[in-house]
């Protein structure tokens, strides 16, 4: 009878345990990684609203400019697909930027149907002013006592960076969390489901690995240039909080 050498059944079970360990400690450490790399994004999707309204603030609440002045803010954060895998090239120099910039600048993503940077106008909108042109320095709108009519004067914007996510294998499983939808059974107990949404098919492509998360802030900024009815939405359309 052949006997078993000692030792064996210790180091089969501890092969067992690193085969179900090992790759969910590889998720934690990606999962980490690209929720540090999304929080980044996030303060730089404010910092990029900031921008956006100033230069809306100083250029008539022109949606171009203001789209503009968000992509230069975001630019070290855009990336695009190569070879099935995000390429994020670095910035350190005004050469990077001009190159980066010149591939950028008209603000679409080569192989999804979205630009990086937009820009809606929150307020005022033209149900909140009369007239074609709003000045900027009138006092009887800017000293206003109601605060409504003080608002006509003041530019709310929401900028919303669509943050194409690098970390292969944690971004689909963020990402499905991100939109509320189901991640596959492997991750999960329970019976699948057929929900489809094309919300959701908007902001990804699973055939390249591309996945898209929309990162908004918002900001309000007292107008320094006149506003034209022209340049106003019909209505507040934004999905943040800037609302009246």
């Amino acid at each position: 009878m052949m006997k078993r050498r000692p030792g064996t059944r210790e180091s089969g079970q501890a092969a067992v345990e690193a085969a179900i360990v090992l790759p969910l400690f590889v998720f934690l450490m990606l999962g980490i990684l690209q929720l540090g790399l999304m929080h980044q994004a996030r303060l730089m999707t404010k910092y990029a609203a900031y921008k956006a309204v100033r230069a809306g603030a100083i250029h008539n609440a022109k949606k171009a400019d203001m789209e503009s002045a968000a992509l230069a803010v975001l630019l070290p954060l855009v990336s695009e697909d190569r070879s099935g895998g995000e390429y994020i090239q670095s910035i350190t120099s005004a050469s990077d930027f001009n190159q980066k910039w010149s591939k950028a600048k008209n603000n679409k993503m080569a192989d999804m149907n979205m630009p990086y940077v937009e820009v809606t106008t929150c307020g005022p909108s033209k149900k909140e002013i009369s007239g074609q042109e709003v000045d900027f320095d009138d006092p009887a709108i800017a000293g206003a006592t109601d605060w409504l009519a003080s608002h006509q004067t003041k530019l709310r914007i929401q900028v919303t960076f669509n943050y194409r996510m690098p970390i292969p294998f944690a971004n689909w499983v963020i990402h499905a969390a991100a939109m509320n939808r189901e991640v596959p059974l492997v991750m999960r107990m329970g019976k699948p489901t057929n929900n489809s949404n094309k919300f959701e098919s908007k902001y990804q492509d699973t055939s390249k690995g591309v996945y898209v998360l929309p990162i908004r802030a918002a900001y309000t900024m007292r107008m320094q240039s006149n506003l034209y009815t022209s340049q106003l939405p019909e209505e507040n359309k934004c999905l943040t909080t800037n609302r009246l």
